[in-house]
Formats: structure tokens, C-alpha cells, sequence
């Protein structure tokens, strides 16, 4: 058995996962634990574990980069994994698990494993591949049933936020010392209920980790409140003391829905002593990217943005809504507020996508975005590849998948309205397995914790106007293990629109991730309400 590093010192685990960090490679034991094995449709293979694209079945061999995140997070106890989108994190807490049973560390204690609520059929299938000698369980059903799971045995708990946000009272009491939090949002903000039960939660485990590749989406603050759970407040203290210390704050005159008048408030400007703040946060930190590492052979992303012009119904439509924000732009200038500056935007993205988002029947004229997938899909260079295709609204991918069944293009759907695990579980089978199925249609219920390798194609009808977000959506198909060297996104962008302004939008919200984690080293506010507006009346 290994020894229970809990007995050693707090500053020499510490000063051992510094160490770990900055290492190519780490020599971990054999998880005994843990399943390196290949399936039985592949045992006969001298090359069996690696599969191209992998096999879901199989056990697989940790990487070089796993191992060291699994040996860093055992000695430090509490960190982040924020390696790049694709790279093998559900790996890593697996790993993490294995090694903590093999040391005795779960025996008489439980691990809770939190994500999205889509995400927790991906991760009960992966953990029961990895460690199929471990319990592994998930909550479901009315309160009295979940009572009864909480109260059975098991060692690792996989639960969806919101169920988490219902249960947390009940969580706290069943002996869960490892907390694992996986692309849970709603932590960056620490006003928010789930942030609050979250942090509740981590205070009363000996081991934390949060895995997302996209630690820092847009604002500074975020990233202290996903740090919080895991020493933050010790290293920078409360939220009012960071903002003074990395943010640069000016009062402006903004309006206010609340007084119904315009009041001064303070916003963010800019930031500052960011050296000071790298430093101190890099030892919570572990981010690999694959220029990193030698040991992931992610394919290559190709984007290529496609501009076309709407067609005559969706043009006249837009224009209308371009005089009218024109006319808002003129009246009210700075004292826009932002609801309404969103609910324009959002229409206007409606248009864009088709008419069929707006509740119109979908036919000849009404998409120039779908005509132009169902161009590619049905006959054209796509015809032949497996296709991921984002929508942001349901209507625009019934849309879609009407046309595809009229064609007779084989399909699945994974969308906020097919809620149902085994159902979920069955259409990424169907996509992975059967060569008929060549399209996956989804909205944002795609964008975490699928493993897409078997497609070489991503659509994005729509934008999301996060950039990290849109990173997620490419990491379903960039993935180690991938078929493929190379990988395309394409980007569908309707032409005298708004969406003229959105790469330039998205560069600029990328700019302070890039910085703080030396991926570029530009800085950028956040559009105002009247730039959104902006976008769409165009500038003059």
C-alpha cells in the first residue's frame, strides 16, 4: 500500500507538488486500480490501446502530462487543472481516484464529482471504464430516491449542478472528503448560490480539484472565485482587496434599471500589477497546452469563416431591425440598458441563423446558413465525413434535422430537450458506430465533456460571444486520439450584419486569458450595451 502523503507535513507536500509541476514526467506506481487493459474486442491486438480514432471501451496507458497532473494534485492536495480543451482531464482525476484507493485514502471516505448536468452520463461511462473495480454511482430521480443513493455504498458520486444545488444540505453529510469540479460555471461568480455551496463543500475536504480548460473566460475576478475553493483567499485575500490590487476601476455615469436614471458606478478600465498576479497564482495552477507536452498529438485546428449573403426575406427583415437600433442608438445613446441592447442583439442572431428561429416555417429563402450545411452535407466536400454542427436555438436545429431526414442523411441530435441519459448515450453511439450516421446536430448542450473524435468537421452556425466557450465547442472534435492530423471549424458568418464584427469581439475577450496565461499579451475591456448596439446599426 502507498503511504497516506495526509501524514506528511502541509509545507513539504507543497514544496514536493512544486517540484512535480515543472517536470516532463512523473513515475507513478502502478494503479492497481485503475484499468490499463484493453477490451475484450481488443485483447488479440498487439496495438490495442491505441486506437484510431481510441476505442471508449478500452483502459488506457496515462500519458507523461496525466501522470504529472495526477502526482501533483496527490502531493498539493487542492489545484487546478486547466489544461488546453481535448488533453485527457477525466483522465487525470480517474488517475487521482485510483491513487488515492490503492494509499486507503477512500476506504471510509467518498469522492463527489460535480459537472453539468449533460456531462454526468459522460463521466459515470468514463470513471466506470477507468476504475471498473471502483462503486461509482449518480444522483437521479425524486428527493426520497436520491436520499437512498447518498445513503448506499459507494466511493465516487457523480452528480449535474442543479441536482447538486438541491442536495448540497445532504452532501455535506455523508462523508465526502475529495470534491472534483468539472466546468462548473456558475463558480466564477461568487455571488451565485452554487458557488456559495461549492466553496461550503471544499472547506470541509482534504482534496479539491476544478478541471476546465477555460479558466479565465472574460474578467479577472472570475478566476479568483473558481481560486477561492482552492487557497485563493490566502494568497489574495478578500474580493474587495484583489479588485484594489488588479483592477483598474474608474466612476462613470451608467444607467441604472433600479433608479430609472443614470448614477455613477465604478467599472472596470483596464488591470495592473498582472506580473505580481501570475506569479502567486501559478502554484495553484497547472495548464498545459500542447506545445507543452510531447507525449498528445492533438490534431491541428484549420478555421475557416464563410461569409454569405442573407437572402432576400432574412434581408429585409435585419434591415428593419437595423433602422430601429438605429433610431434607439440616436435617443438614447449611452443610457441604453443593457436587457434591451441583448434582446436586440439576439434577434438580430436570430435573423442571421434563419427565419425558422423566429418561429416561421422553414422552406426556400428562409436560411442561407442551413441551405449552405445542407449544400455541403448532402453532395458537396462533407458528403463523406462525420459532421458536428452547433445551432444556438432549438428551432434552427429542428430546422436542420428536418432537412437531413427529408435527404436521407443519417443523424442524431443532442439538445436541452432530450434530457434523458440513456437516450443521449445511445445517439453518441450511433454517431461513433454506425457509418450511416454522418451529422451531429447540437446547441450548447454539446459543449463539454463529449468525446467527438471520430469527426473531422465542426459547423458553427452561431456564435456564442465567449471565445472560451467556442474553444469548448472545438475541443468536442480537438482531441487526443483523434482520426485525423488536422481538424476544420468552419464558421458561418452572415454578410452586412452584425456578424461582420464578431471575430474582432472575440479576439478582444480572448485578449486577458491569452496574457495572464503567456498566450499573447494584449488587454481588452468588455463591449458596453451601446457597442452591442453598435454592431448591429454599424458604425458611422
Amino acid at each position: 500500500m502507498l503511504v497516506d502523503v495526509r501524514g506528511i507535513p502541509r509545507e513539504r507536500r507543497l514544496a514536493a507538488a512544486d517540484r512535480i509541476r515543472v517536470l516532463p514526467t512523473f513515475d507513478l506506481p502502478r494503479l492497481d486500480w485503475f484499468n490499463h487493459d484493453p477490451c475484450p474486442r481488443h485483447t488479440d491486438l498487439d496495438h490495442g490501446l491505441a486506437q484510431v480514432p481510441p476505442c471508449r471501451r478500452c483502459g488506457i496507458r496515462l500519458r507523461h502530462h496525466q501522470k504529472v497532473g495526477i502526482a501533483w494534485l496527490y502531493m498539493r492536495g487542492k489545484g487546478l487543472i486547466a489544461d488546453q480543451v481535448g488533453m485527457g482531464k477525466t483522465g487525470i482525476a480517474a488517475g487521482l481516484f485510483a491513487l488515492q484507493k490503492q494509499a486507503g485514502e477512500l476506504n471510509g471516505s467518498r469522492a463527489l464529482v460535480v459537472c453539468k448536468g449533460s456531462a454526468t452520463g459522460q463521466w459515470v461511462v468514463e470513471l466506470n471504464r477507468f476504475l471498473p473495480r471502483l462503486a461509482i454511482t449518480s444522483s437521479a430521480g425524486p428527493r426520497p430516491r436520491r436520499i437512498e443513493t447518498y445513503l448506499s455504498t459507494w466511493d465516487i458520486l457523480v452528480i449535474g449542478q442543479q441536482m447538486y444545488n438541491q442536495d448540497a444540505d445532504l452532501l455535506a453529510q455523508v462523508g465526502v472528503t475529495t470534491l472534483v469540479i468539472d466546468d462548473v460555471d456558475p463558480l466564477r461568480n461568487p455571488t451565485n448560490r452554487t458557488a456559495y455551496h461549492l466553496k461550503t463543500q471544499a472547506r470541509a475536504c482534504e482534496r479539491v480539484a476544478v478541471l476546465t480548460g477555460t479558466p479565465l473566460q472574460k474578467r479577472l475576478p472570475e478566476l479568483y472565485s473558481i481560486l477561492e475553493p482552492l487557497g485563493g483567499f490566502d494568497i489574495f485575500g478578500s474580493m474587495t482587496r484583489f479588485k484594489a490590487m488588479y483592477l483598474r476601476e474608474e466612476l462613470v455615469k451608467l444607467y441604472s434599471p433600479q433608479a430609472g436614471r443614470m448614477v455613477l458606478t465604478k467599472k472596470t478600465v483596464g488591470y495592473k500589477n498582472l506580473a505580481d498576479f501570475k506569479v502567486k497564482v501559478a502554484p495553484l495552477v497547472l495548464r498545459r497546452t500542447p506545445a507543452d507536452i510531447d507525449d498528445v498529438d492533438l490534431p491541428t485546428i484549420i478555421a475557416h469563416n464563410v461569409y454569405l449573403d442573407l437572402h432576400p426575406a432574412q434581408r429585409a427583415r435585419y434591415d428593419e431591425l437595423r433602422r430601429g437600433v438605429l433610431r434607439i442608438i440616436r435617443r438614447h445613446a449611452t443610457s441604453v440598458k443593457r436587457a434591451a441592447a441583448m434582446a436586440q442583439f439576439t434577434y438580430g442572431q436570430q435573423i442571421c441563423a434563419g427565419l425558422s428561429s423566429l418561429g416561421e416555417t422553414d422552406g426556400p429563402g428562409s436560411s442561407v446558413k442551413l441551405d449552405w450545411v445542407q449544400r455541403q452535407v448532402v453532395d458537396g466536400d462533407l458528403c463523406e465525413d462525420k459532421t458536428v454542427v452547433f445551432c444556438r436555438f432549438t428551432a434552427t436545429v429542428a430546422a436542420l434535422t428536418d432537412r437531413l431526414a427529408r435527404h436521407q442523411v443519417g443523424h442524431g441530435v443532442i439538445w436541452g430537450r432530450d434530457r434523458d441519459r440513456a437516450s443521449r448515450t445511445a445517439t453518441l453511439d450511433r454517431f461513433w458506430d454506425d457509418p450511416g450516421c454522418r451529422v451531429l446536430v447540437g446547441t450548447e448542450a454539446m459543449e463539454a465533456s463529449l468525446n467527438l473524435q471520430c469527426a473531422r468537421y465542426l459547423i458553427n452556425v452561431d456564435q456564442l460571444m465567449n471565445p472560451a466557450r467556442m474553444t469548448q465547442l472545438a475541443g468536442r472534435i480537438r482531441r487526443d486520439g483523434s482520426a485525423y492530423r488536422s481538424v476544420y471549424v468552419v464558421n458561418l458568418f452572415a454578410r452586412n450584419t452584425q456578424e461582420d464584427g464578431y471575430l474582432d469581439l472575440l479576439e478582444r475577450e480572448q485578449a486577458l486569458a491569452d496574457y495572464v496565461w503567456d498566450e499573447a499579451s494584449a488587454l481588452y475591456d468588455a463591449l458596453s450595451p451601446l457597442a452591442l448596439l453598435q454592431l448591429i446599426g454599424g458604425r458611422s
